[in-house]
């Protein structure tokens, strides 16, 4: 084991203005790895997400919070998962609900639903929302009521001509709705196709270093405590709806989370 004395984290500098709780993820972390991990120091690093990957593929003694988990990128780091996060959810009026096709458990067919005329649909120009709705959306009819903006907010006041009924739905995070009020006029409806949790953790470098860091910070982050403090921070994001949705999932993750991973290098 290589001893950790010190770990700079990682946290993009533009992350307040676009998503407030990422800098909250990363000032959480720290403050529990203080209390939970004594003897190691923690600093914090301005770096946009390129400048991050590039530090971890170097091998630099650093970590990011909130990092997505995929396959590639267990590649190149070691992960400690530590929050499920919702995808982007159809954001509509609640009084065109009933006009939506929808599935059994709730989920909103959007291929059907881009296929209808009489729904107004407002999205945002060149935006991912990820590989599955993208595909859907680059198939939608020549027919499909929907209007490609480009705000400079990234997407809220598209849901502020959703509540204003200058259009039906859009496409955001539960977040993104949280942010405007939690108005009683909106609500999220999951995308059948897209409606699987992401998960997100800590990445640490691949390196002799990295091993123990991770281990380490999932030493610290394996007790009930941390696991009600990591649900906490998710759970005020999200709708009503989501949590009832994810409910049982989001549940047994934080069970686990609420105990030392079964880590393997």
């Amino acid at each position: 084991m290589v001893a950790v004395d010190r770990i700079t984290w990682l946290t993009s500098d533009n992350s307040t203005a676009s998503n407030p709780a990422v800098n909250g993820v990363t000032d959480t972390l720290v403050k529990m790895l203080t209390v939970w991990w004594p003897g190691v120091k923690h600093e914090v690093l301005i770096a946009n997400t390129k400048r991050s990957w590039q530090m971890l593929e170097d091998g630099q003694q650093v970590c990011r919070a909130n990092v997505v988990r995929t396959p590639e990128r267990e590649k190149l780091v070691y992960f400690t998962n530590t929050q499920l996060t919702p995808p982007p959810q159809l954001v509509v009026r609640r009084d065109r609900l009933s006009r939506l096709p929808r599935t059994a458990s709730g989920e909103v067919l959007l291929p059907q639903l881009l296929a209808d005329d009489s729904l107004r649909g407002a999205l945002v120009d060149g935006r991912s929302y990820g590989n599955a709705i993208d595909e859907m959306l680059a198939h939608r009819p020549g027919s499909a009521n929907v209007t490609l903006y480009s705000p400079r907010d990234f997407g809220g006041r598209l849901l502020q001509m959703v509540s204003l009924d200058r259009a039906d739905y859009s496409i955001d995070s539960d977040m993104a709705l949280l942010m405007m009020g939690e108005p009683k006029d909106l609500m999220t409806v999951p995308i059948r196709g897209a409606s699987e949790l992401v998960m997100a953790g800590v990445a640490c470098p691949r390196t002799p270093w990295g091993w123990s860091a991770i281990q380490g910070i999932d030493r610290a982050l394996g007790r009930p405590e941390a696991a009600a403090t990591l649900r906490r921070g998710l759970m005020r994001w999200l709708t009503p709806e989501t949590r009832a949705h994810y409910g049982p999932q989001l549940e047994h993750f934080y069970r686990e989370r609420a105990r030392p991973s079964r880590l393997t290098p």
